[in-house]
């Protein structure tokens, strides 16, 4: 595909930048849409901390969950030098997961039907949850356990959730948790290095993302907002945390995000840098949720990215993935790919449209309205696509 077929409008991106800097929902961050290999709209805009500093394209923000798709190609690299493999029970790694059985809404432990899978970590099937998610007993035990500490580290966070039940029966029911920061432990384990070290040796290493850490640069990150997701969730992006979250744990910028962005629309390659075998990027980015599966309590608050039929949306290994078209409900192509963050920051590839979509943010408490409205406002300005 050519940049010569392709024209963008931005002034519904612009539109919606000023609106939310005008109401106080965005302070200050970077936009970058890209089409057919090239720049098709970037903007900085606000401040970048409490002092006025203007936010620029290489300031620092959380990506929260925007961590798991870098932590999922990690480890389907693992995969294919034969370090693991996705059917490997996660008790191989993590001894006991899954012994502790399933909890049962009468409080009994029933045992499991059969043992977590690897690729279960991957789809959100393994029967993990969230403690800060729900009210109900498994999530008062989540947090009497400590699984969620930043002062605590891989290790302990995958033993103390082991001594716990599972919600549901491994492979039934999408239950958004913490799957991910168990994958991240398996790729502690299987490459025998801390997580920091094995991310950057798999993944940022190869493809320049300098910037993007569990350990932000001094004076590079974006202010976080005092909210109360970021109070109870982000990590406290000391000089020395204990726990490296897979699931949520990093810093990034635009520039070295994008990279990862065009990695994933050129099929696992950019630039000669190959990190992903074009079967193992297929294998990721087609569904993996069976015909029958259920949905844990908290998806529907995923919104426009909950991975069901409503949505047009699947879900592959670590990134939701687009299986029919929504629009004008949730605008986007087939096979775009995707998966968002907590602090705000949100991006999607979309090969269909040859589109790369980046937001870095920190702008918790709006994240919802925030990811339909720039989503409706990027695909209003591909409306006007060239013929």
């Amino acid at each position: 595909m050519t940049a010569e077929k392709y024209t963008f409008d931005a002034t519904p991106v612009e539109r919606w930048i000023d609106t939310e800097l005008a109401a106080g929902r965005l302070t200050g961050g970077v936009v970058e849409i890209c089409q057919a290999g090239r720049t098709a709209f970037a903007r900085s805009f606000g401040v970048r901390d409490q002092a006025g500093n203007p936010a620029m394209r290489d300031t620092a923000y959380w990506i929260a969950s925007m961590t798991k798709p870098i932590v999922t190609v990690a480890a389907m690299r693992l995969i294919a030098k034969g370090a693991f493999a996705l059917d490997d029970p996660v008790e191989l790694f993590i001894p006991g997961f899954g012994r502790s059985g399933v909890l049962q809404p009468d409080g009994r432990n029933v045992e499991v039907d059969r043992p977590p899978l690897v690729r279960d970590l991957m789809t959100h099937l393994s029967g993990l949850t969230y403690g800060q998610f729900g009210n109900n007993a498994i999530h008062a035990a989540y947090m009497a356990a400590g699984v969620y500490d930043f002062s605590s580290d891989n290790a302990q966070m995958a033993e103390r959730l082991a001594t716990l039940p599972l919600l549901h029966q491994p492979g039934t029911v999408f239950e958004y948790g913490m799957s991910t920061d168990v994958l991240g432990r398996i790729i502690e384990v299987t490459a025998k290095a801390a997580l920091d070290e094995a991310l950057r040796a798999l993944v940022l290493d190869p493809l320049g993302m300098t910037h993007t850490r569990f350990i932000p640069a001094p004076g590079q990150l974006a202010a976080l907002p005092d909210t109360p997701t970021v109070r109870g969730l982000a990590p406290p992006f000391c000089e020395r945390p204990s726990w490296f979250s897979a699931g949520g744990g990093l810093s990034s910028t635009l520039p070295d995000y994008l990279r990862f962005a065009e990695m994933l629309l050129c099929g696992g390659e950019v630039e000669g840098v190959r990190l992903l075998s074009a079967d193992t990027f297929a294998r990721m980015t087609r569904n993996h949720l069976p015909i029958d599966v259920d949905y844990g309590a908290y998806t529907a608050t995923l919104g426009i990215t909950a991975p069901w039929e409503a949505n047009g949306l699947g879900f592959g290994l670590g990134l939701a993935v687009r299986m029919a078209r929504r629009a004008p409900k949730v605008p986007g192509g087939l096979g775009e790919i995707f998966w968002p963050g907590l602090s705000g920051a949100n991006f999607w590839v979309d090969p269909e449209n040859a589109l790369i979509t980046i937001l870095m943010t920190h702008a918790p408490e709006h994240r919802s309205q925030h990811r339909i409205d720039l989503r409706n406002a990027v695909y209003a300005g591909l409306a006007k696509r060239g013929q």
